[in-house]
């Protein structure tokens, strides 16, 4: 009989916080135990600190700018799923929110679980507005034209389809139905099909009067329709405030005691930094340090609109739709994909979005023990440290969801994070998100199924290895094109790869690539145009693992460094190749 597949994907969670720390198994008891009866490791990496970046291996088994990158997200490549539904399976996207490609994000899936709204702004931030001067020059290409066109119209449709499906109270848009304020909605939808009609028209200039527009084109003035009460109770509210308020105070003073003796700060980076005149690491790492005493998010999590501080719905709610989902289609052979927000920054640890008091009671409670048996020596943010425990509990439900369905026999599940967590604040840093410390690319992962041969990888393994490794699992032929290998057959390599675009638009013609690689000695980056030649003086960090382990020392600049990186420097250049070969740039 085929094996169903739960797939769980975490967003931001670094390895060793999770499993490696002293009191691991006190912040996610249930994980560190499945994870001894899993296919799991120490050393798996993913290629960018960012989920857009980050998903293109993770779903596709690919480098992440391979065909394109994610600038169009997933429509040059397949996402895994597609070979589950070929070979029979239901699918189901459990956390959709149309963003940037809708269109692509869930070609794959037969269903799909709205879990936040549709937001023009993405479209506008991480696309348009960098192409906008560019089009309006006359410097874009007739290529990236064609596409700026195809995401305008793919966003048109998905917005007006989003908005139409919140009007009809659509099964998709389940989690948002009764948290959304209609009011001048079916009108914002007329306003749409109308821009949508004069685009159609013509489209190119139709793009040219949104860039030109300097933010005053009507859709900018369109509502974004986001959740605004998902509680519906405001007595409710007031009562949870009240009732939980000296947990987050213990947790305030703690978080000052245990970091203000604990938690190291880095004073030869800030010394050398200074005498530098670097002025901005200097501010970074005070910065850093400060936000190790005060968690200035913490109150924000309990005050008055604690149910909107996160834009998406909790891993609890999202569990239950699930578990309807499952209990409709158990007949059948399923993959189900969760990708759960609950510790990404500023995470929260609790079922934010119930007013099943008894639900609350059991999160706090969970908190609250931690908090009170928190280590002597405990350096970090307890806050993370509590959003991961809400999760491991979550998951502990599931897991009791599947046993009383008499499914566990019968289902592999696979959880991980798509990257790593930037604000813990131990070690102190001076920048978060896009920089190369291991924290955010090191990530957890295990494979549990009841026949699944416990194992544990002692080499380098990447994210795209999990989509090869699934489809090994449930005996369906690995695509031939997929760069990751099955981790039934492979023990790891000896290093891993960093590979993405930085922040903002991914466009590889004019931007330079960030590549990195990671071994047991050394950790290596380059900033560089894939229209240049790669030389040294495209690395940007240098760091000696074996004595440097938090990598606060860049050696870039010392003198006798690159005779000893040749290994990484080759298996950089390996890396760049392909890409000017893959864009046409030999």
């Amino acid at each position: 009989m085929k094996k169903n597949v739960l797939f769980i994907v975490i967003d931001s969670v670094t390895n060793d916080i999770l499993f490696n720390k002293d009191n691991s198994s006190d912040i996610a008891p249930f994980l560190n135990n499945l994870r001894k009866k899993s296919i799991s490791g120490d050393k798996m990496y993913s290629e960018a600190p960012f989920t857009e970046a980050a998903l293109m291996s993770l779903l596709a088994s690919a480098n992440t700018m391979d065909n394109g990158g994610y600038m169009e997200k997933f429509k040059n490549i397949d996402n895994f799923s597609k070979y589950f539904k070929e070979n029979g399976y239901k699918t189901l996207y459990c956390n959709y929110y149309p963003s940037i490609c809708p269109s692509y994000m869930v070609r794959d899936f037969d269903e799909i679980l709205y879990i936040e709204g549709f937001q023009f702004m993405h479209l506008w931030d991480y696309r348009f507005e960098y192409f906008s001067k560019l089009y309006i020059n006359g410097e874009t290409t007739e290529e990236e034209n064609k596409m700026l066109e195809f995401l305008m119209e793919d966003n048109f449709k998905h917005w007006i389809l989003y908005l139409e499906k919140l009007l009809n109270k659509d099964k998709e848009t389940v989690m948002l139905n009764d948290c959304v304020n209609l009011e001048g909605m079916k009108k914002d939808v007329e306003t749409l099909k109308d821009e949508y009609s004069k685009f159609i028209k013509n489209k190119s200039k139709y793009l040219m009067s949104l860039f030109s527009s300097n933010g005053e084109h009507v859709l900018f003035k369109i509502k974004t329709y986001k959740m605004t009460d998902k509680v519906h109770d405001d007595e409710f509210r007031q009562k949870i405030m009240k009732k939980y308020r000296y947990v987050f105070k213990d947790i305030k003073k703690k978080d000052f005691t245990r970091n203000l003796v604990n938690n190291k700060f880095p004073y030869k980076k800030f010394i050398k930094s200074l005498k530098k005149r670097d002025y901005t690491t200097v501010k970074g790492l005070l910065a850093g340090y400060k936000n190790s005493l005060f968690d200035k998010d913490l109150f924000g999590r309990i005050d008055e609109n604690y149910d909107c501080f996160k834009v998406q719905r909790s891993f609890y709610t999202v569990s239950q739709e699930f578990f309807k989902w499952v209990e409709k289609n158990k007949e059948d052979n399923w993959l189900t994909y969760i990708h759960i927000d609950d510790a990404h920054f500023p995470e929260i640890f609790f079922t934010y979005d119930t007013n099943d008091e008894k639900i609350i009671d059991e999160d706090m409670k969970r908190a609250e023990k931690y908090v009170k048996n928190l280590p002597k020596n405990y350096k970090g943010s307890i806050a993370y440290d509590l959003s991961l425990s809400y999760c491991d509990n979550v998951i502990k439900g599931i897991f009791e969801f599947l046993e009383k369905e008499k499914l566990m026999d019968d289902t592999i599940v696979v959880i991980t994070a798509d990257h790593g967590f930037s604000y813990y604040f131990s070690p102190v840093r001076e920048k978060y998100v896009l920089t190369n410390y291991k924290e955010n690319y090191n990530v957890p992962f295990l494979i549990y199924g009841k026949n699944v041969k416990p194992k544990k990888i002692s080499g380098y393994c990447m994210n795209k290895d999990i989509p090869a490794t699934i489809l090994d699992l449930v005996k369906i032929k690995i695509p031939s094109n997929f760069k990751g290998k099955s981790l039934l057959k492979y023990d790891g390599d000896d290093h891993a790869i960093l590979e993405y675009m930085g922040g903002g638009c991914p466009d590889i013609k004019r931007r330079p690539v960030k590549l990195g690689v990671r071994t047991d000695n050394y950790s290596v980056f380059v900033e560089v145009k894939i229209s240049e030649n790669f030389n040294f003086d495209n690395i940007t960090e240098i760091y000696d693992l074996k004595n440097d382990p938090y990598e606060n020392n860049n050696l870039k600049d010392s003198k006798d460094i690159m005779n000893k990186i040749c290994k990484e420097i080759d298996i950089i250049k390996t890396l760049f190749l392909d890409l000017k070969k893959e864009y046409g740039e030999n």
